[in-house]
């Protein structure tokens, strides 16, 4: 069963469709890699399925979670009561910039205390425990001292296990991880990637990773999802999408990871990644795509089937 299925997904600012009809859904201990480049929604998207947009944003769709006894609720119709409930305990999220995510003027300690007096209610001693516990696991040494220090007083790679400290203070079955390294040297990303793949066995959590980097995506994730300017270009099974690409943005993707790899000097997509608040007609990625139909200018690409776990959204895909 599901444990998250986002039907539908669309976002818009006025007339403005900026996230259009995303579809996806991660099983019970699966990691899904929400991949592309920077500015194409990935981290719009994670704020939607938490349901945290600003008002001046309009949602369409469904977001289904499935809660205690088989019980599923609709995020985005579901009323704040509903949702404090959710947020933090069943889902967990960290957030892109660590730093700003933590509170400057409160101890470490202090910001885990806070969230677990929320979620639970337990005496001092016990939480404290917890608390030193939550920490240790999240790769901190000398946690007593990190207790009570203040967040500017920690390396950024501490501010990031901080962050997962307190994101998984609610005991989470699934947890967000918006570009959770991208402000780490490679050393450090590896460290964290490492940290988060054994922390989904060791306690059994479901992960939403996003990421513009193909190798995170290829060595942790179950399922993928590119995005290209908003919309989906393709989403399935991470072995097939890695070796057969079907949507043209996909392989332009692939293929500059493989220059990369071999180090070789990639050939560049042609053009500009569109504007999300004034994209092209039709399918958003036909300006610059090589396989180009008149019906591609004209509008939004159908879904195809590849494989029952493999999906483009493309009029002239790949075979």
């Amino acid at each position: 069963m599901s444990l998250i299925t986002a039907e539908n997904i669309s976002v818009s600012l006025g007339r403005t469709p900026i996230l259009k009809d995303i579809n996806f859904s991660v099983e019970t201990g699966e990691t899904l890699a929400i991949v592309g480049e920077t500015g194409c929604g990935k981290s719009l998207l994670c704020k939607t399925l938490l349901n945290i947009l600003p008002q001046s944003l309009s949602v369409n769709g469904n977001i289904w979670f499935n809660i205690a006894d088989k019980k599923r609720i609709n995020i985005l119709s579901s009323g704040e009561q509903i949702l404090k409930t959710i947020r933090g305990k069943e889902i967990g999220m960290v957030f892109q910039d660590a730093f700003a995510s933590l509170n400057p003027v409160i101890k470490c300690g202090k910001q885990i205390s806070d969230v677990l007096a929320v979620k639970s209610k337990t005496d001092h001693r016990t939480k404290k425990s917890r608390i030193f516990s939550l920490l240790e696991i999240v790769g901190l040494a000398d946690v007593t001292r990190i207790y009570n220090l203040y967040p500017h007083q920690l390396s950024g790679g501490m501010q990031q296990r901080m962050a997962l400290a307190i994101a998984l203070a609610g005991n989470p079955r699934l947890l967000i991880a918006d570009e959770p390294s991208s402000s780490l040297d490679s050393i450090a990303q590896k460290q964290y990637l490492d940290l988060l793949n054994r922390l989904k066995h060791a306690i059994n959590l479901t992960l939403i990773l996003v990421t513009h980097d193909l190798d995170e995506a290829f060595a942790f994730a179950d399922k993928m999802l590119v995005l290209y300017a908003g919309y989906t270009a393709e989403y399935g099974n991470t072995v097939d999408i890695r070796t057969a690409p079907a949507h043209p943005y996909t392989k332009a993707l692939l293929d500059i990871y493989q220059a990369f790899r071999e180090n070789r000097q990639p050939t560049p997509l042609p053009g500009e990644i569109p504007s999300l608040g004034n994209p092209p007609a039709g399918c958003r990625f036909h300006p610059r795509c090589y396989r180009v139909q008149p019906a591609c200018a004209e509008q939004a690409p159908p879904k195809k089937d590849l494989s029952g776990r493999h999906y483009t959204w493309c009029f002239n895909p790949i075979e």
